[in-house]
């Protein structure tokens, strides 16, 4: 069962494909991953306290003639502890500095893959546990202790 799901793994992570898609035409608020040329990544590091911003995810905020506005998130170590905090920085991506635009789709073959998957590891499962003789075991004579210990506690 454990090896079933372990190769589950690598379709739960290819529903998704990213796709090329032309900049002008995208609309605010979609989800774009966007490629950068090596200058604009050494412009955005330190904003973003990252070393690699040559590839960015985020939500297109606004898209202009010019270029764009992209809401990045970044990951910043909290004050308190050791836990993590999510902040998100919008940048600004000139068209110049703009080497391809992609977006997020869901693709039907992967994503039918892993569902045909994942109903054979349960209705294999579910079979398993109807063939199996659980039913026919028997329960030793004088009764269950614990449930004699749970009227013990309650009556005291």
């Amino acid at each position: 069962m454990r090896r079933t799901a372990l190769l589950a793994i690598p379709f739960a992570t290819a529903c998704y494909t990213y796709a090329p898609i032309e900049s002008a035409s995208v609309p605010a608020g979609t989800s774009v991953r966007a490629r950068v040329t090596p200058g604009a990544a050494a412009r955005l590091a330190p904003l973003l306290g990252a070393a690699d911003t040559r590839l960015l995810s985020g939500k297109l905020i606004e898209n202009g003639p010019d270029g764009m506005i992209v809401e990045v998130p970044t990951v910043v170590l909290a004050d308190i502890g050791t836990s993590i905090q999510t902040l998100h920085q919008r940048v600004s991506i000139a068209r110049t500095d703009l080497i391809e635009l992609e977006t997020r789709r869901i693709d039907p073959l992967r994503t039918g893959a892993l569902a045909a998957g994942v109903a054979i590891v349960v209705g294999s499962a579910a079979w398993r546990a109807l063939k199996s003789n659980a039913s026919s075991e028997r329960i030793p004579p004088g009764g269950s202790t614990d449930f004699k210990v749970l009227l013990f506690s309650m009556f005291r």
